[in-house]
């Protein structure tokens, strides 16, 4: 496998796993009564992207290798 193959391959599997990961443990803004005005309602209330980021690329990782 090549490198530029590894890297893509990489980026797939990353970008799969956060769409897996996003879902959970994500609270609406209704759920926390904290609507700010001109948001959906089903909006998250909080940012929370940098852990879910960590949590994604701790799982991508393993699965990666595997696949390479």
């Amino acid at each position: 496998m090549t490198i530029t193959a590894a890297i893509v391959l990489y980026s797939i599997t990353w970008f799969m796993t956060l769409f897996c990961v996003l879902p959970f443990r994500t609270r609406s803004q209704d759920e926390a009564n904290q609507i700010e005005p001109g948001t959906p309602p089903g909006a998250p209330a909080e940012e929370v992207m940098k852990r879910k980021a960590w949590i994604t690329t701790l799982i991508a990782t393993p699965i990666w290798a595997l696949i390479a």
